[in-house]
């Protein structure tokens, strides 16, 4: 492929690729996967016998988020391609791609919590990349191109409120005010940032700083009301605004926010109310069997919740859970009823996961609970949520039984979120986040409230310009290169012990550090990929030779080889077997010869 030809490289995005994983030869002997493989074929030169065959040609495409730093990162952020930046010295571009999906470039450059560093693919060699430092270097030196290619659409003529400023909040604020919405922040605090102003020390985020990426999202036309309180949703939809994102923090999370529990109004879903008016003792008689179920689950975690807990145990109930969190039942329940409940062997969960009741062919199934960043209704009042992959947990059951109480006993003041149009995110949904996914969340949130605004949600704009032919080569081989160092200072802090502060990387150093980077997310036109496991020798080189762990071997690898060992040692045998015949007979000759010239010489 001519140089001049990779400055138009084709996007394709992950998708597109294929996730599929291909198994190759009897007993998964090895395995492949597409979405990893570049299409290098250093596997195919380093096999031995020619088992492996890649068809490809020499058209250059970049997978979008297709790198495993990019798919670790929760905001998506697409870390390869800033990183090619900064190893040219181009801070300004690098920072614009980061704006592309984050707003807050400068902050995350401090205090990231760097998913993508454990995922790093360098990590397999002498250490990931430091890429919060990296990050941090080039919003540090950001002159504001990315600017010149921020695209804000035109007026829509709605309103959007957004209660709470911290990162999920202004993040929500910002990319609403990209599409076009007037957007009016209200914060019950006398100072901006939420978290990133209370909960995070000086010597880790200069306050400095994060006024600094405020400044840049209020010049851009976000109204910040601070010492504003909001107690009702329904007061802001009366204002005037159209749609409303709770973004209210750990201050309102199990306090003041209202989260809803999908599925607990279904037909197999029993009433709590219903079975006390029905009066409990004489539907759970205690020292008999349970009458309700084997196994129970209980929605909600007040007074009720744990009566009916109780009585369900005592009952003969086998399994007894509630799913209860601080801000969701009718009142908080006793401490007497909490011990007596747990002293018979009542499974509480935390408010750490977000319910919801499941069914099967009408039936209900259990409870489901699982980690989100974010949640809303959408014009329909149908409700989506932002899930964290790989936390879902279910929780069978006989029965569920709600015992969340009537809207009528909440305290007032709190926020309803069953509304259309609402969304709630970040801290305020879950328990504490990081700002790296307060950031995802508030994306989210803005790109559904935009829906339900009528707009397409889309909010994916390119800030920076095209990368050079240089930066889109792809690695030939890793050439062993030590991580640079960060410098750490160490400063006093309130209660007079030192603490560490990391300071920005150099040039030099953050340059040498980026060059490190394997470009994972740059591939060939991969056409087709195959391996013969029957041909063979299982010697490893090609899962040593793959800078990407494409190649990995499977379960039945171990084995493979060991019968292919057998075999050989049975090929061998076969080929000594002739000679050890020959030798066989040359000694038995031999001893014939010795034997007739002994008896020779005996009869003479």
């Amino acid at each position: 492929m001519a140089k001049n030809d990779r400055k138009n490289v084709p996007v394709v995005p992950a998708e597109a690729v294929g996730r599929r994983l291909k198994n190759f030869g009897a007993n998964e002997e090895f395995k492949w996967s597409e979405v990893k493989c570049t299409a290098c074929a250093r596997c195919s030169r380093a096999c031995p016998v020619e088992a492996i065959t890649v068809s490809r040609t020499d058209t250059l495409k970049k997978r979008l988020r297709a790198a495993p730093c990019s798919q670790a990162c929760p905001a998506g952020l697409d870390v390869s391609r800033y990183v090619r930046f900064i190893a040219e010295g181009k801070y300004d571009e690098a920072a614009a791609v980061i704006r592309e999906r984050a707003p807050f470039p400068y902050v995350l450059g401090h205090i990231c919590k760097r998913p993508c560093e454990s995922k790093c693919q360098r990590g397999e060699y002498e250490g990931s990349l430091q890429i919060r430092a990296l990050k941090r270097i080039a919003a540090e030196n950001d002159k504001g191109l990315w600017r010149k290619n921020l695209k804000i659409a035109p007026p829509t003529g709605k309103q959007a409120a957004v209660i709470g400023s911290g990162p999920a909040g202004l993040s929500a604020a910002y990319f609403l005010t990209l599409l076009g919405h007037k957007v009016t922040v209200f914060e019950a605090l006398p100072d901006k940032g939420g978290k990133m102003l209370s909960s995070i020390p000086e010597y880790q985020l200069p306050k400095t700083v994060m006024r600094q990426e405020i400044e840049i999202i209020e010049s851009l036309g976000v109204d910040i009301r601070t010492g504003s309180r909001v107690d009702s949703v329904e007061n802001l939809f009366k204002q005037g605004f159209d749609t409303a994102v709770l973004a209210i923090g750990v201050l309102g999370w199990g306090k003041s926010l209202k989260l809803p529990i999908p599925g607990s109004g279904d037909e197999g879903v029993i009433d709590g109310e219903g079975i006390m008016d029905a009066d409990l003792p004489q539907i759970l008689e205690i020292g008999r069997p349970a009458k309700l179920a084997r196994r129970i689950n209980i929605l909600g975690g007040g007074s009720l919740a744990f009566r009916i807990a109780l009585a369900a145990a005592r009952a003969g109930a086998k399994e007894v859970h509630i799913f209860g969190q601080e801000h969701i039942g009718d009142r908080e329940a006793d401490s007497w009823e909490v011990d007596e409940a747990l002293a018979e062997g009542v499974v509480v969960h935390s408010s750490s996961l977000f319910y919801r009741v499941t069914s099967e062919n009408g039936k209900v199934t259990g409870v489901t609970g699982q980690k989100i960043r974010a949640f809303g209704y959408d014009r329909d009042g149908q409700l989506h949520w932002d899930p964290l992959p790989g936390t879902e947990e279910h929780y069978p059951a006989d029965k569920v039984i709600s015992a969340l109480g009537k809207s009528s006993d909440r305290p007032a003041g709190d926020l309803e979120v069953c509304r259309n149009g609402v969304f709630a995110i970040g801290d305020a949904v879950n328990e504490q986040r990081s700002v790296i996914e307060s950031i995802a969340a508030g994306r989210w949130a803005a790109s559904m409230a935009d829906k339900y605004l009528g707009g397409d949600g889309n909010l994916d704009q390119s800030l920076a310009p095209p990368e050079s032919p240089r930066a889109l080569t792809p690695i030939r081989e890793v050439k062993r290169r030590q991580p640079s160092p960060v410098e750490v200072k160490h400063v006093r802090i309130a209660d007079g012990s030192l603490a560490a502060s990391e300071q920005t990387l150099t040039a030099g150093p953050a340059m040498a550090d980026a060059a490190r980077c394997l470009k994972c997310d740059l591939c060939y036109d991969l056409s087709d990929y195959q391996l013969d496991a029957r041909a063979c020798v299982f010697c490893g080189r090609c899962i040593e030779s793959c800078m990407w762990n494409a190649i990995v071997p499977g379960g039945g690898y171990a084995s493979a080889r060991k019968r292919a060992e057998e075999t050989e040692t049975k090929e061998q045998a076969a080929r000594r077997r002739p000679l050890a015949y020959v030798l066989t007979i040359l000694v038995a000759a031999g001893a014939v010869l010795i034997a007739a010239v002994v008896l020779l010489k005996a009869f003479e």
